[in-house]
């Protein structure tokens, strides 16, 4: 029963993933589950979970504001017709443009074909025998900068091993809103764009270099910085601007990480992404608070359009793809923010 696709109904009318993402769900919780079914009687499902004693994690979405699209090209690699037109519909409404493809093999005859595109929005799950994970793979090759993001009802093992997402790897479940669209979208491409800005600071053309000069001339007041960021390229990149403007940086690529890092050494800013694998930005920061109160703070993120939750009002937005300038300035206006609230 928990196989995955299998299933009694004829074909077309069920996919046979639900108690599979079922039993997925229950395994990586710790638990298990069981099922009796007796002919005339019914079925009974017994879920067992591990206690938890202690309190609940309340987060707090800090993502209130109206969600903004763009004017990016975007390929749609979908086989399901409708749920393909839809995704083109709200994409295309929330301004970008769109190029669609029912299967990775004519989606990639599209990339082939030498169109410029932003994304890539693929299912993991795809017929044919090009696989989703290979179709990004060669998008990369002939478009370096181009975005991925991949959607699906089902863990699929071929983008998450032990519970967990590849390293790199962007995923939007379904069934998704139009807000969890339009926000992962920005999200996606904001990080690519501060990839390639990351990437062309490692062969840098004259304008990067007086900028760079700039950013070294600027005053600044040395800081001790705990940086956390879970790509491995834009944190290091972040971590070479932050010591080009003559910052101690310590450097974290996790919520777990980071806090560990706050108990064992002074920090006077934290620098955060929101997106973080673990906890959200705001979440990290405000018990990042507690264990230093008055600690700076500013939020990294793609979507200009998030506001911080009221209890972290003063906190610094820093919106990307940004530079060793914007980062100093965002640095910079700390200096004169009141001190932020610890408080519960």
């Amino acid at each position: 029963m928990f196989d995955p696709f299998f299933s009694t109904k004829p074909e077309g009318k069920g996919t046979g993933l639900g108690l599979s993402m079922v039993y997925g769900f229950v395994k990586q919780s710790g638990g298990h589950i069981k099922i009796y079914s007796e002919v005339g009687q019914g079925t009974t499902v017994k879920i067992y979970l591990p206690r938890v004693h202690e309190r609940e994690d309340v987060l707090t979405d800090i993502r209130t504001a109206p969600v903004h699209g763009g004017t990016e090209t975007i390929l749609v690699v979908e086989d399901d017709d409708e749920v393909r037109e839809t995704a083109v519909a709200l994409l295309s409404d929330l301004g970008y443009r769109v190029l669609k493809a029912r299967d990775a093999a004519s989606a990639l005859n599209v990339i082939e074909s030498g169109m410029e595109i932003d994304l890539l929005f693929t299912d993991v799950v795809m017929p044919g025998a090009l696989r989703s994970p290979e179709l990004a793979r060669k998008a990369r090759l002939r478009l370096p900068n181009i975005a991925v993001l991949f959607t699906s009802g089902y863990t699929e093992n071929a983008i998450v091993h032990g519970g967990r997402l590849d390293a790199g790897v962007e995923l939007l479940p379904k069934p998704y809103s139009r807000e969890d669209l339009a926000r992962k979208i920005r999200y996606v491409l904001a990080n690519q764009q501060q990839r390639n800005q990351a990437a062309a600071l490692l062969a840098p053309s004259p304008s990067t270099l007086a900028e760079v000069s700039a950013v070294k001339a600027a005053k600044v007041v040395t800081r001790t910085v705990l940086l956390v960021e879970d790509d491995d390229l834009i944190r290091s990149s972040t971590a070479e601007m932050l010591a080009e403007l003559g910052h101690a940086v310590i450097q974290a690529a996790d919520g777990a990480s980071a806090l560990q890092a706050l108990e064992a050494e002074p920090v006077d800013v934290l620098v955060a992404d929101i997106g973080l694998p673990d906890l959200s930005g705001d979440e990290l920061a405000r018990r990042a608070l507690k264990i230093r109160p008055g600690l700076g703070v500013v939020f990294a993120t793609g979507d200009s359009a998030i506001s911080a939750e009221p209890r972290l009002e003063t906190a610094v937005l820093l919106v990307k793809p940004y530079n060793g300038i914007d980062l100093a300035r965002a640095l910079a206006s700390l200096a004169s923010a009141p001190e932020l609230d610890a408080a519960e």
